[in-house]
């Protein structure tokens, strides 16, 4: 995690997370593991570096390691600017990794929120995404039947 800022200027604060991410990314190259990096929204986390998907691809862009990437939680993207097709259409080169709940409220992606999940996988489907996809929701009910989602959108485990 990127960690929370204190007194420090924003740039210093973004000097010392790319210098340590650099690091990083020679160690990940070493053992030839992929890492990723995860803008967190504000109202989860209010002092929270890493709260922007325009600064965590800037940052990717100036490291240029193969092994380290942008994790997208759609919760915390629809959260942080919306957008969601636009910004996943400009940042698809840069993702590694896929987490998702629906919005506001953080549930399964089947539940009445602000986010069209039958419409969000077939875009991650027409850029070619065909990896593991990461659920970090709290279920309304039950872990089992929060689960449900899956085969509704036809996916399995």
């Amino acid at each position: 995690m990127a960690g929370v800022t204190d007194t420090k200027t924003e740039l210093e604060n973004l000097h010392i997370y790319t210098s340590n991410l650099r690091k990083a990314s020679d160690l990940l190259r070493t053992y030839d593991i992929m890492g990723v990096i995860e803008p967190i929204n504000k109202y989860a986390i209010p002092t929270y570096f890493m709260n922007s998907f325009e600064k965590a691809s800037k940052v990717l862009t100036e490291i240029n390691s193969p092994n380290l990437k942008l994790l997208v939680d759609l919760y915390h993207l629809q959260h942080i600017s919306g957008n969601v097709t636009k910004t996943l259409e400009e940042k698809k080169n840069l993702i590694g990794h896929f987490q998702i709940a629906q919005a506001p409220n953080r549930n399964e992606p089947d539940t009445l929120g602000e986010l069209n999940y039958s419409y969000v996988f077939q875009k991650l489907e027409d850029f070619g995404y065909d990896d593991w996809i990461g659920c970090e929701y709290k279920p309304k009910t039950s872990t089992i039947e929060g689960l449900d989602w899956i085969s509704k959108f036809n996916y399995s485990l």
